[in-house]
């Protein structure tokens, strides 16, 4: 009962409150999907924030380093045994850090909701740059030269205003199928010397932003988005040559894979096959990738995508398509290759020894992007 009384206490209207949703902060702003599909949320403030039903328009006052229990009730979202309407946004002051969510610290807007399946999303609202201060040090690590941050702070600018889409929930995930991102957690001064010093700068083509696509490890040729995925290419995601990222302990790679590992995939994919008699490499795209490999079975012969198998064996393990050899012995297949990721767009570790050499951010962008014109929002 002391609890509950607690709870109430610390969760109470707040009618005056100013509200601070909105853009006090220059330049576009973006939504993240922080977590989506929770089943509750264990929340911890870090100044005085106000939680703003929505539907309502009523404000509450969450307390500053107080923890609170979110999860949804019935059609809508209960806050320590609050009940409010969905969605909800957390709001404070500018400048202010709002909540602790998994150790992360966020400092936007925070808006939560019910889904029909009874889960909550969480998604965050902020300014593009802020967002930027919380994806370089997950992407590229504050360490390395500060053109290669400058590089990947305009290509992740890019990447991002490409996707920002008010029809949807949201603009981006916070995971690694779009541009990793964890709040404040990573930011220090080089972090934010690289994306200040490049503000507002995107990658354009004929007028068009690009989809800046980008990698850890290339294994010395990038690919062409179309080879990768199908998709319509254009000069600056054709593919070039890059003899920067060699040096990288990522540069090559090898894997065994047994045989009823391969025989696994092939039957999950319809091969009614029993023995796996061969494997080789059907067809590669002009950057040298492998697009397909050919097994040969006691049933004749099955062709399958490469990145399926990669997608099926685990993108960390089998960690490119740019495959040099697939050798038998053992019971198995043993597969090497070069480079670290689907290879469009800027090779990070590329990116990285230009920079050592001296090379300036937009020289890079050039390079992996050719064609671009580097401008202003």
């Amino acid at each position: 009962m002391k609890r509950a009384l607690i709870l109430l206490t610390l969760l109470f209207p707040a009618h005056s409150a100013r509200c601070a949703d909105g853009g006090a902060a220059e330049g576009p702003r973006i939504r993240v999907a922080i977590y989506r599909g929770s089943p509750s949320l264990k929340l911890k403030t870090s100044s005085r924030i106000y939680a703003l039903d929505v539907k309502s328009g009523q404000k509450y006052m969450l307390l500053d380093n107080a923890s609170y229990e979110v999860r949804p009730y019935g059609g809508g979202i209960s806050v320590s045994g609050q009940q409010l309407s969905s969605p909800i946004k957390l709001l404070a002051q500018d400048g202010q850090e709002r909540i602790r969510l998994g150790g992360n610290l966020y400092k936007g807007d925070i808006l939560i909701r019910a889904t029909p399946d009874k889960k909550l999303d969480i998604i965050e609202h902020l300014t593009l740059e802020e967002y930027l201060y919380g994806v370089l040090p997950y992407e590229m690590s504050p360490d390395w030269p500060l053109e290669a941050l400058k590089a990947q702070a305009v290509a992740s600018r890019t990447y991002a205003l490409k996707n920002i889409n008010p029809a949807r929930d949201y603009d981006v995930t916070n995971g690694v199928e779009m541009q990793v991102y964890s709040g404040t957690k990573k930011i220090n001064s080089r972090i934010i010397e690289a994306v200040n010093e490049t503000r507002g700068e995107v990658l354009k083509f004929k007028g068009k932003l690009v989809t800046a696509f980008f990698h850890a490890n290339c294994g010395g040729h990038t690919a062409s988005v179309k080879s990768a995925w199908g998709e319509a290419v254009i000069k600056p995601l054709y593919g070039v040559t890059d003899p920067y990222c060699k040096t990288s302990s990522h540069y090559r790679w090898d894997l065994y894979v047994p045989a009823s590992g391969l025989l696994k995939f092939i039957q999950a994919r319809g091969s009614t096959a029993l023995k796996l008699k061969a494997v080789r490499i059907a067809k590669k795209d002009a950057s040298g990738r492998a697009v397909s490999l050919k097994f040969t079975t006691d049933k004749g012969s099955y062709t399958a995508p490469v990145t399926e198998l990669r997608k099926a064996l685990g993108n960390y393990e089998f960690r490119s398509t740019l495959i040099t050899s697939v050798t038998p012995g053992n019971g198995g297949y043993q597969f090497e290759g070069r480079g670290w990721g689907h290879g469009v767009g800027m090779c990070q570790e590329g990116a990285r020894g230009m920079a050592y050499k001296g090379v300036k951010y937009r020289k890079i962008l050039r390079h992996y992007y050719p064609g671009v014109s580097i401008t202003d929002i």
